[in-house]
């Protein structure tokens, strides 16, 4: 797909050096972050992203931060390590990497648990995973467009959509995410393991809770389709939650650098008094506001009479 520069690539300074430079800017990026009120961090360790890139079994970087796996491991605890000493014991900071690269010659997840147990043992305060969405395999772009990397197969596992093969979209990262998780538990770490990648619907996340294969799940898109739609499933009014779809709408968008919005929600009520809309006025930038007709507080507090006159 053209020329891109790789974290193996050192014969460039700049790129040799970057152990040296990450663990800076991700501290002063959390320290930001606290100063600015956020109640923690999550590192970013996953998809194509530099640390990702570290941490595969791609890397063969002839330093101390390529090859073995503990070596791959050396900068992202480096990075943590440094971020921890900057925001301190009493702030959140956890990362999101891969369960499985999902690309020829990456990391297996087997590699990923290991990691997951040092990670744990580090003191992370919680761990996020995904799968794939890398650019070894991604699609080449148009000319004069930038690669996107969740336009291969490795970017269809990351982003499973309704069009999909035998296996369906839904759910594909449970089992290795489970498999980190038991690797964790077996180490004696009871650091929280967060899964996420095509989870559709309440009873399969707390399907997976119950079962022990997460301790938190993660709705992206689903949350993009509904932001109501966790308060309605617990106030009994599941069948008002907006959808998620699958199409990857919001996906291709994305792929495209604009505003991400919606296919399910972006194009109603956009005569709405005082909602801010793309540049072109084409798509609401907002989820239309639900009106449950009740004081939501304390309607979950099971607070008697909650209706609104």
């Amino acid at each position: 797909m053209g020329y891109r520069e790789r974290v193996t690539d050192l014969d460039l300074a700049h790129i040799r050096e970057l152990p040296e430079v990450l663990p800076g800017l991700f501290a002063d990026a959390a320290r930001r972050a606290r100063e600015a009120g956020f109640d923690g961090v999550e590192l970013h360790y996953a998809h194509a992203y530099t640390m990702s890139q570290f941490l595969s079994r791609l890397n063969d970087r002839d330093d101390l931060y390529g090859g073995s796996l503990a070596n791959r491991a050396r900068l992202p605890l480096e990075v943590f390590r440094r971020v921890r000493d900057t925001v301190g014991e009493d702030y959140a900071v956890g990362c999101r990497y891969l369960a499985e690269d999902c690309v020829d010659g990456g990391n297996p997840v087997e590699d990923s648990a290991r990691f997951g147990v040092a990670f744990a043992e580090a003191g992370f305060d919680f761990l996020s995973l995904s799968r794939g969405g890398r650019f070894e395999d991604a699609r080449q772009p148009a000319v004069g467009s930038a690669a996107y990397p969740y336009t291969g197969p490795s970017g269809y596992e990351c982003m499973p959509q309704y069009v999909s093969d035998a296996r369906g979209p839904f759910g594909r990262n449970v089992e290795p995410a489970a498999a980190i998780r038991a690797a964790i538990r077996a180490a004696g770490q009871a650091t929280p393991v967060v899964v996420t990648g095509g989870i559709h619907g309440f009873e399969q996340a707390e399907g997976l809770l119950r079962d022990g294969k997460a301790d938190i799940v993660g709705f992206a898109r689903q949350s993009l389709a509904d932001p109501d739609w966790f308060i309605k499933v617990r106030l009994g009014r599941g069948d008002e939650v907006v959808v998620c779809e699958y199409t990857n709408y919001c996906e291709a968008l994305d792929q495209k650098h604009v505003p991400v919005t919606c296919k399910l929600w972006d194009r109603k009520r956009r005569d709405e008094p005082g909602i801010a809309l793309t540049g072109d006025g084409k798509r609401r930038l907002t989820a239309p506001l639900w009106e449950p007709g009740l004081d939501i507080e304390r309607a979950l507090a099971g607070s008697g009479d909650v209706r609104l006159s």
